[in-house]
């Protein structure tokens, strides 16, 4: 009798861990398949955001150092223009032509030749043909000329330095003498 007992026992047990295992156990299994996805499309995500983000911050990194090289051209140019301009007073009547003003007006135009956009060269080579026809031929180019020439080379190195859409003309620019 205890056997039948422990046999009926045993067999209930079963059925009801059974009827358990069945309501509780395909639940279990697909929560548990659905973490499982889950946590495997987090981490694809994780890895595409993490790989996008890598990808803007070299992009960002490119741009600065772009950046930073077009400054450090733009400042050259600058200070090359500014030296150009001091320069440029040898040609300018009353401002002397010493030995000392020619070597810089040289190694100013050297320097501009490095430094200078294209639009500035061709002003500047301009200027000085003029200058070179005035220098063998005196009067053959006239002075509004002259300072018509040199108005378009202080104009596009003003332009080139920064100022691309200024509004000042070559009617804007005085000479002034003393």
């Amino acid at each position: 009798m205890t056997a039948l007992f422990l046999s009926v026992a045993s067999l209930t047990g079963l059925l009801v861990a059974g009827l358990l295992l069945r309501g509780f156990l395909p639940s279990y299994v697909s929560e548990k398949g659905k973490n499982t996805a889950s946590k495997e499309d987090i981490a694809h995500i994780t890895e595409l955001v993490e790989s996008v983000k890598a990808l803007h911050i070299s992009e960002i990194e490119h741009l600065k150092a772009t950046l930073l090289a077009d400054g450090q051209v733009t400042e050259r140019r600058r200070r090359v223009y500014e030296e150009m301009c001091a320069a440029l007073r040898v040609f300018v009547s009353g401002h002397g032509a010493t030995p000392e003003a020619k070597e810089c007006f040289h190694a100013a135009h050297a320097a501009a030749w490095l430094w200078a956009s294209d639009g500035v060269l061709v002003a500047l080579s301009h200027f000085i043909e003029l200058q070179v026809q005035h220098a063998a031929q005196p009067g053959a180019v006239d002075q509004p000329r002259l300072k018509s020439a040199y108005t378009a080379v202080v104009l596009a190195m003003r332009k080139d330095a920064g100022f691309a859409s200024t509004v000042v003309a070559a009617s804007d620019y005085k000479f002034v003498h003393f």
